[in-house]
């Protein structure tokens, strides 16, 4: 009986050793934020805000979860950004293009025409001063970090040669971009706001010569190239862009100074991701195209590039908004350091692959 009763002391004091040597910590709260994201299920920008998203909660051990919340399907996305400034949402995934009518300066973070290339884009964004003109662009009304990449979009599609901006004239063209709009307006052509579905459904139907829409994996996704004589490239309307995240103030504030790093980390980590991963998609789309044979991959020529180019500089400086002006300024100081040098180092030669 002794034995037992000595048996059943020892292992209880083993148990108990732990629990007297030992501090114990009330557990850190788990941070959750509601996030909304404009993209609907099923597209790449929903799935770089559900990367973004799963990334938080692993970097941060669980300590912060992100709810992402996004339009059903059908449904128009909602304006995001005066939902978060009023705290309706703690933050959303999102693209500049929302506010550009407020910002003008926000295309030049949405959609940058082809004054350099997806890596000059990210260059300028992260070494030369491009994060910080993205938060000045908004002021005080919320914390803001780029948090994803556009990559190049397809130049147009269409079933017109154009080998001239002349050849634009008296054409039914459709473009979401504003000043690429008002390129193809002045040069003759009849100009609709379109995207998606309704540009597909009017170029079957006859009624669009050519539109410009997104990507290669995202224009075949839905249909340009069954409907399309000519694929045009290069995208020199939008050449790169960032999603970014927007983050009402005193959610921001209130984060513990390691959980801003690992959000700050995690958009980081999701500029790479999204660059990669959809560059390498849009690579296989256009292989996929060619191979197939039944659309013409085309270039633009060397003169109508040059013009194209020539008329979206002349627009922008044109435009008379203060900050507007000043990210552009700080992207053509960027484009006289970085152009030159990538020039120098483009390979004229071409790898033969048996």
């Amino acid at each position: 009986m002794k034995k037992k009763l000595f048996i059943y002391l020892f292992v209880s004091v083993l148990f108990l050793i732990p629990l007297l040597t030992t501090p114990t910590f009330a557990a850190d709260p788990v941070v959750t934020w509601k996030v909304y994201t404009p993209f609907t299920e099923g597209v790449w920008l929903n799935q770089i805000a559900k990367n973004w998203a799963e990334d938080i909660f692993q970097m941060s051990g669980g300590r912060m979860k992100i709810e992402l919340i996004w339009p059903f399907p059908g449904e128009l996305p909602a304006e995001p950004y005066s939902p978060v400034q009023r705290g309706i949402w703690d933050a959303s995934h999102t693209s500049p293009v929302f506010v550009i009518p407020k910002y003008p300066a926000a295309i030049l973070f949405t959609g940058s025409p082809a004054f350099f290339d997806l890596l000059g884009y990210f260059t300028w964004m992260h070494a030369y001063g491009g994060k910080d003109l993205l938060q000045e662009t908004y002021g005080n009304t919320l914390k803001v970090l780029p948090a994803g990449m556009y990559w190049a979009k397809v130049g147009g599609w269409g079933n017109k040669k154009f080998e001239t901006l002349d050849d634009f004239k008296g054409r039914k063209y459709s473009t979401t971009n504003p000043v690429w709009r008002k390129i193809i307006s002045e040069s003759g052509a009849s100009v609709d706001v379109l995207a998606g579905w309704e540009s597909t459904f009017r170029l079957q139907r006859g009624n669009l010569d050519a539109a410009e829409n997104s990507t290669p994996w995202i224009d075949m996704l839905l249909g340009f190239h069954k409907f399309s004589e000519y694929s045009y490239f290069p995208g020199l309307q939008q050449i790169a862009g960032s999603l970014e995240l927007v983050v009402n103030n005193s959610k921001w504030e209130a984060l513990p100074s390691d959980l801003k790093e690992i959000v700050k980390g995690a958009s980081d980590a999701s500029m790479t991701r999204s660059l990669t991963k959809f560059l390498l998609d849009d690579a296989k789309a256009v292989k996929v195209m060619k191979d197939q044979g039944k659309v013409n991959v085309v270039k633009f020529s060397k003169e109508m590039q040059q013009d194209i180019l020539n008329k979206f500089v002349a627009q922008y400086d044109a435009i008379p908004d203060p900050m507007f002006q000043k990210v552009w300024k700080s992207q053509k100081e960027f484009m006289k350091i970085y152009v030159p040098y990538m020039k120098l180092q483009q390979v004229d030669a071409e790898v033969k692959l048996k």
